[in-house]
């Protein structure tokens, strides 16, 4: 694959080329920091297991003794253990002065961004005069194209979006973005790394990358459902939150004071995306088939077979999850 790139041939060394050519992540987020793809699997394992023993019928009409139901089932997943069929790894150390740094980033990057306080309102006059005139370009995309997009998507409960495309012209909005991304990495590292992205939890993966020389961004993320399901999450929830980023993309619908307007023309913002999407041939699942809501529900169930007790309601609340 890499011998069709600049400068690659069978003489050079894979590891370095990459390196090289390797671009830091402006933005990242990731819905459930500190999760591993061991835990993942072994969670899954787990609620498979106990699924196909729980006596059936216990999930909809409330058994006479669920205390009893439960400990049969941690009973069976001790003897799953033993023999070898069941593993429940202890979670991984966190790195030495991982929280240490997490904590000077949490307050360094507002302090590093507070003296842009003394220049908002100029900021904000700028912006408005901008948006303006800023010109719309969202014609509907073409129908080839996005059929030819729609047959690499649905595949698996997970699909996958790229999307890349131009920042406004003018330093105006080469300095902004720079600004929004890393508020969005910052909010996205303590904040938004415990299962959900503003009100959305269908995002597993996301990441801006700035390229040419901050003249284009590249956006790509994990999500489960369809794509027309993704696209009406941002819409209704997070509508606001595209329009920080994106509206300082040309071409996007038009906004007001950055967050209002955009992504709330529907239909505009949708076939925007679809042409500035680019195709995914290739990409990496660890754990295909799960959905975040599985993995949210079998950490549940393992947090269940892990605590010391449960009154009679914690324990029926925790078979209904099998």
């Amino acid at each position: 694959m890499f011998s069709h790139c600049e400068g690659f041939n069978t003489a050079t060394d894979l590891l370095s080329w990459m390196r090289s050519h390797n671009l830091r992540v402006d933005t990242n987020y990731v819905n459930r920091i500190g999760r591993t793809v061991r835990q993942v699997r072994e969670e899954s394992a787990l609620q498979k297991a106990l699924s196909a023993r729980v006596p059936r019928g216990s999930a909809h009409a409330a058994p006479t003794d669920p205390q009893a139901v439960r400990q049969a089932l941690l009973d069976f997943v001790k003897e799953e253990q033993v023999v070898g069929r069941l593993s429940l790894s202890e979670p991984e150390r966190t790195p030495p002065g991982w929280d240490l740094r997490n904590a000077i980033h949490l307050v360094m990057v507002p302090l590093i961004l507070s003296p842009l306080l003394l220049v908002l309102p100029i900021a904000l006059l700028i912006l408005r005069r901008q948006e303006k005139s800023d010109p719309e370009h969202c014609p509907r995309p073409d129908p080839t194209a996005v059929r030819g997009m729609q047959r690499l998507e649905d595949h698996d409960l997970t699909n996958s979006f790229t999307a890349l495309g131009a920042v406004k012209p003018g330093w105006f909005r080469r300095a902004l973005v720079p600004v929004i991304l890393l508020l969005i990495d910052w909010a996205a590292r303590h904040f938004y790394g415990k299962g959900h992205l503003a009100r959305i939890q269908t995002i597993h993966f996301a990441r801006w990358v700035f390229i040419d020389d901050r003249r284009r961004v590249l956006f790509a993320s994990d999500y489960d459902g369809s794509h027309e399901s993704y696209m009406d999450d941002f819409v209704n929830k997070a509508a606001w939150g595209l329009n920080l980023v994106f509206s300082n993309g040309f071409g996007w619908p038009r906004t007001d004071w950055l967050v209002r307007g955009g992504a709330r023309h529907e239909q505009r913002f949708k076939h925007y995306q679809r042409r500035h999407q680019l195709p995914t041939q290739v990409w990496y699942r660890a754990y295909p088939g799960l959905t975040l809501g599985d993995l949210e529900r079998n950490r549940r169930i393992r947090v269940g077979v892990e605590a010391q007790r449960m009154n009679d309601a914690q324990a029926l609340a925790w078979l209904r999850l099998l």
